[in-house]
């Protein structure tokens, strides 16, 4: 085992791990990273001669109100964690001196087969419940498609997304969860806390507001403790990184809906949505997704029980 045991004693008490998250989650993305979205921001109020003043509201992302084309909006929002991972890289480099390639997996290698398998299974199971949920109840889906717009959304969403959720993976599978190891000696710990962060990480997201905490929070934490299990059993962060990237870009592309964080000109519009009845087909995808990657990488799960000893040398 490599991944969570790559952490040595350069400064690993609890305080560093809080300046960097707040280095990279705060203080990069809401200036360096936040530069091309306020440059749209007041360029959108001049446009439409209103005060400056509104780029609170605008800041809220709500693009289609504000009248910035999607796509755009999209890609500027999603710049901010291309920043915050050079970011992310940069600080745990100078503060732990930790490669990136160990926060990854505890090696000097990345296992690039592994984030594209994770891409081509999740797609597929996401693909297969879209169909399902289609044909169940087709007249809740309204098809949308604008050929041109949906074209630079693809590449949008194919340059833009892998960056955004290799930067979570990368925080919170990686960093976060090999800090947890390396202060409790558990997997669990290491499994648990990160994925119930990630989870109330995106408690300021517009669903929270449209559909509930409740019932989004709990589909949050879900995929965090999935992605979590495939970090654990398979001792490094591509199988999540992979899961996770194809699951942002096959939403976007895809599918929108009131409230969405997401905004996009998806192939479909859905019209009528409650969130409660998405728990289960997301606990079903997880774990068809985990026993297929279980299958193939031959996982032992009673890995999960056992004692993390840190490396001294990684």
């Amino acid at each position: 085992m490599n991944h969570l045991e790559c952490v040595t004693s350069v400064r690993n008490k609890w305080y560093w791990y809080l300046l960097v998250l707040f280095l990279c989650l705060v203080v990069v993305p809401n200036t360096i990273g936040a530069i091309p979205l306020y440059c749209i921001m007041i360029a959108s109020v001049i446009k439409s001669g209103g005060d400056l003043t509104e780029i609170g509201a605008i800041s809220k992302l709500d693009f289609r109100t504000a009248g910035i084309d999607l796509n755009l909006g999209l890609a500027s929002s999603l710049f901010v964690f291309a920043v915050m991972l050079i970011a992310a890289i940069f600080f745990i480099k100078i503060i732990h001196g930790r490669t990136w390639k160990e926060v990854i997996n505890g090696t000097n290698r990345v296992r690039w087969s592994r984030f594209f398998f994770a891409f081509l299974v999740w797609g597929a199971i996401s693909l297969a419940a879209f169909v399902v949920g289609y044909f169940m109840e087709p007249e809740i889906y309204h098809f949308q498609f604008q050929p041109v717009k949906f074209f630079i959304l693809v590449v949008v969403a194919f340059i833009f997304f892998p960056f955004q959720t290799t930067c979570e993976e990368f925080l919170f599978r990686g960093y976060l969860a090999q800090g947890f190891a390396s202060w409790t000696k558990s997997r669990w710990w290491a499994l648990i806390v990160p994925s119930v962060l990630f989870g109330l990480m995106h408690s300021r997201n517009p669903e929270i507001t449209e559909y509930g905490f409740g019932v989004m929070i709990v589909q949050y934490i879900f995929l965090g403790l999935t992605l979590g299990i495939m970090s654990i059993m398979d001792d490094g962060i591509e199988l999540a990184m992979g899961a996770h990237a194809v699951n942002n870009i096959f939403a976007a592309l895809f599918f929108s809906f009131k409230g969405a964080a997401l905004q996009t000109d998806a192939l479909f519009e859905i019209t009528e949505l409650n969130q409660a009845e998405q728990i289960l087909p997301l606990v079903v995808c997880g774990i068809v997704a985990l026993a297929i990657f279980a299958f193939k990488y031959k996982w032992n799960f009673s890995i999960i029980n056992k004692k993390v000893e840190n490396s001294t040398d990684c």
